[in-house]
């Protein structure tokens, strides 16, 4: 009987160490934002409006007029997103 549960351990290892070593490949990315070393809106959760008087304008990444130097494609000045640090005085 303890061979058995044994020779499952070493499955179940096997097949745990398999699985986290696939998942860098499952993570979905944007040909266009990994090309740029720029982060997907939606994986910064990146929002039009912006959130407890932070906005995009008000970020130390925001490059005007309507660009970001971590979050890919164009967004509003009034955005936020979850990489908002406010802008070195």
């Amino acid at each position: 009987m303890r061979k058995e549960s044994e020779g499952m351990q070493v499955n179940r290892r096997k097949v745990l160490i398999s699985l986290i070593a696939s998942v860098p490949l499952a993570v979905p990315s944007s040909g266009k934002a990994a090309a740029t070393g720029k982060v997907a809106q939606s994986a910064a959760g990146y929002q039009q409006a912006p959130k407890g008087g932070q906005a995009c304008a008000g970020c130390n990444s925001f490059v005007a007029p309507n660009h970001c130097k971590l979050v890919a494609g164009e967004i509003s000045p009034s955005g936020w997103c979850r990489l908002w640090t406010q802008k070195a005085a």
